[in-house]
């Protein structure tokens, strides 16, 4: 009788612990920047329309709210910040091995740049990460052996945090049901400058080897794969440096845009739109780099009724 007492107090405590355990991993967690994967989860329509793939770019450009409430399309903000190009493929996988959207929408803006993860930013996407195929050979694809446990428990890297948590670390994310994520910041901007279209540059080799691979599999899976760039300027208005930054970019955007019709993919070029889509550039604007929730609205709205969502 001791004997079983024993073994179910030692089975109490384990679960006990382990129930602590991962709740301490949510907790301890940056919840500024997450939140898209565990929502995902939750995430269950009868019919999934569209999955969005990218970084900051993506996700506060549309508002996957907005889409349902105003168009009845059913999405979702599979975005995150530092999403790279390597790891919104994985994104993708995820979305089709799991929920089988009908179209995943994928904005390159980090087709520029040549990392395949941004650390300490990856956390974002990969804590939280629903248990799947994609999410093991995303593990052992970007992340290093050594390091792994840290993807597996985060509590490993943020248990520094005890310091500064706050009441809001107990809360879920600040982002909705459907990943939506919206700010009402304000900050001044203008136009941002605009690249010839005819001025081009290859994307690096190893964000064009991913792209390959993310249109190859969208292919695979009956999935419609729609690429675009929202317009944004310099980080630092003011500063040459960062208006020639914005002007490379545009230079590989519109290599992208090449590289995908010889695919047969779509892509729209906001920047060459920019005039379109309504932007008053005193009350639209996040940062210089992103839009607020005015901006991001008119944006969303502009990419519906052009067509630009496959609908």
């Amino acid at each position: 009788m001791k004997k079983t007492v024993n073994v179910i107090i030692f089975i109490l405590f384990n679960a006990l612990l382990f129930f602590t355990l991962i709740n301490l991993n949510y907790v301890f967690r940056n919840k500024e920047y997450e939140g898209a994967q565990d929502k995902f989860k939750k995430w269950c329509p009868e019919e999934a329309d569209i999955v969005f793939v990218g970084n900051s770019h993506q996700f506060c450009s549309i508002n996957t709210d907005l889409l349902y409430d105003e168009y009845g399309i059913e999405s979702f903000m599979l975005a995150t910040s530092g999403q790279t190009v390597p790891m919104s493929y994985y994104a993708a996988m995820e979305a089709i091995e799991l929920k089988h959207p009908k179209t995943i929408v994928f904005e390159v803006c980090y087709t520029a740049n040549d990392f395949r993860t941004l650390k300490g930013m990856d956390h974002c996407f990969f804590d939280g990460f629903p248990r799947c195929k994609a999410r093991k050979l995303a593990l052992e694809d970007l992340t290093e052996p050594e390091e792994r446990l840290y993807y597996l428990f985060p509590l490993g890297m943020f248990h520094s945090r005890w310091k500064e948590l706050s009441e809001a670390d107990f809360k879920d994310f600040p982002i909705s049901d459907r990943g939506s994520f919206v700010s009402d910041e304000v900050v001044d901007n203008y136009d941002p400058p605009i690249q010839d279209p005819d001025v081009k540059e290859a994307m690096p080799k190893e964000m064009e080897k991913y792209m390959e691979m993310l249109i190859d599999l969208c292919k695979a899976n009956d999935v419609k794969l729609i690429l675009y760039s929202a317009p944004f300027n310099g980080l630092y208005l003011y500063e040459d440096y960062a208006r020639e930054d914005v002007l490379w970019r545009q230079s590989i955007f519109n290599y992208v845009g090449d590289f995908a019709a010889e695919r047969g993919v779509e892509f729209h070029n906001l920047f060459y739109e920019y005039d379109k889509l309504g932007i008053n550039n005193d009350t639209d604007w996040m940062d210089t780099q992103h839009f607020n929730r005015k901006g991001q609205e008119k944006f969303t709205r502009y990419m519906m009724e052009s067509g630009y969502l496959g609908y």
